[in-house]
């Protein structure tokens, strides 16, 4: 029973190392709460609201592997190497890509409230 308590208190502890280390982790929160706050007077069917809960899980998970591999990258080395820059583009691309789909996911549902 301690292996499991320990485990979820190092996964709590890597989720505020998260938030502490990444400005975008912070701003992408913000967003998370005020897309969530905007569905309550938008009035959010049930499936709306797993579509952007879901989103937002996708967003943080997506962006908190990208700082955990900066994290690593840059303990790696400290040299710029190329090989490393193209890792961790891609690991923020696929932030970028979760983004994108997500604040469609948002749009398609705030405009069939607005039109």
């Amino acid at each position: 029973m301690k292996r499991r308590f320990d485990s979820f208190r190092h996964a709590f502890r890597g989720i505020a190392n998260f938030i502490a280390l990444g400005t975008n982790a912070k701003l992408q929160l913000i967003a998370a709460i005020v897309t969530l706050l905007a569905g309550f007077p938008l009035g959010y069917k049930a499936y709306e609201w797993v579509a952007v809960i879901l989103c937002i899980g996708m967003v943080l998970t997506a962006e908190a592997f990208n700082t955990a591999l900066e994290e690593l990258s840059n303990e790696v080395t400290k040299e710029r190497k190329e090989s490393i820059r193209r890792v961790k583009d891609i690991a923020a691309g696929a932030v970028l890509l979760a983004a994108i789909s997500s604040v469609a996911v948002a749009a398609t549902i705030i405009a069939q409230r607005l039109f």
